[in-house]
Formats: structure tokens, sequence, C-alpha cells
């Protein structure tokens, strides 16, 4: 396995969290809720994947396509900071997260398409240098920031050094409103 295809799997689930996010009927709060979730950890955890391995790993050979892609990640997750605070019924959810879909979309064509940023690595980097690539990934998915941090550096070495800390807080967020939302299930029925 190697970094293409570990990013390639990563596109693929969370364009069908995506569908699954479109097909959720607008008064289904809790499946909006749910599937919010989904898509902004899957979206924190493979940003920091590209950004502590492929991209810097790229920034010589393809220094302009690695500042958009970087650029791309900051306009997504800046948004996602905004609906990771808006409840599901809120007026422009669906909007945002339309807007969301729409650029990940585009990311994930300039990456995959024609003379993108996967084919560079294809063309620059050894077979070994994508293996370990992948293996670091796999690393990352376990520690990694599991939320959206706009204002957080996405250049080494500030982007590993702060990662830790960040995935740490992150997690507990996380583990917290889970044991909420059960609560909540719990009294509810």
């Amino acid at each position: 396995m190697n970094i293409i295809s570990v990013l390639t799997t990563d596109h693929r689930n969370v364009d069908d969290l995506f569908k699954r996010f479109e097909k959720a009927a607008a008064d289904d709060t809790a499946e909006l809720g749910r599937v919010r979730d989904l898509i902004l950890e899957q979206l924190a955890i493979h940003a920091e994947i590209e950004e502590q391995t492929l991209y810097p790993a790229l920034r010589e050979a393809a220094t302009d396509d690695v500042l958009e892609a970087l650029e791309e990640h900051h306009a997504v997750k800046a948004i996602l900071a905004e609906l990771e605070k808006m409840p599901p019924n809120a007026e422009r959810f669906r909007a945002k997260m339309q807007v969301v879909i729409e650029n990940v979309r585009h990311h994930v064509e300039e990456e995959e398409g024609d003379g993108g940023l996967f084919e560079v690595a294809r063309q620059t980097l050894k077979t070994p240098e994508l293996e370990a690539m992948a293996e670091q990934a796999e690393q990352l998915r376990k520690v990694g920031p599991t939320r959206p941090h706009p204002f957080a550096s996405d250049q080494p070495p500030f982007n590993v050094i702060l990662g830790l800390p960040m995935a740490v807080l992150d997690r507990a967020v996380s583990t917290a409103r889970k044991v909420v939302e059960k609560t909540l299930l719990r009294k509810a029925s």
C-alpha cells in the first residue's frame, strides 16, 4: 500500500459521507448532526495526513499546486469550524455543508486528475517513499487531530509539533460529546 492509495480511499469514504448528508431529510437533525461530525473527523484526519506526508514531499516539484491545496484545506477547515458550532437545523447549515462538499470534490479532482498532485507524486517519488508515507498516514490516523483547526499551522515543523496536543484535546471533546449524546438518548427513551 502507498500514500496515493490511502488518500484515494479516504476520498471515496468522505464522498460516501457527502452522499449520505445529501440524502438526509432536512428535518432529520440527528442524522445531519451525526454525518456532520463524521465528515469533520474524516476531513481533519485526511488533511493532517496530506499536510504531514505528501505535501512536504512535493513542495519543490509542485510548489504552486501544493500551496493551492493548502489554501483549499484552510478554506474548508474554516467552514467546518463554523459548522461544528452550528445546530443542524440552523438556516445556513445545509448551505455551508454544500460549500464544503463542492470545495472538497474540486480539491479531489485536482489531486487525482491528469497533472494533479498524485500524478506528480508517482513521477517524482520512489515506491519506498510512497509506502513509508502510507505507514506514517496510518500512525497519524491514530493520533492526529479529529476536528478542524483553521488557524493552526499547516507547515512543518509546526503542524507536527502542534498536532499531538490538538489531537488529545479533540479526542477528549469527541468522547465527551458521545457520552452526552448517549445520556440524552437514554433519557429520551
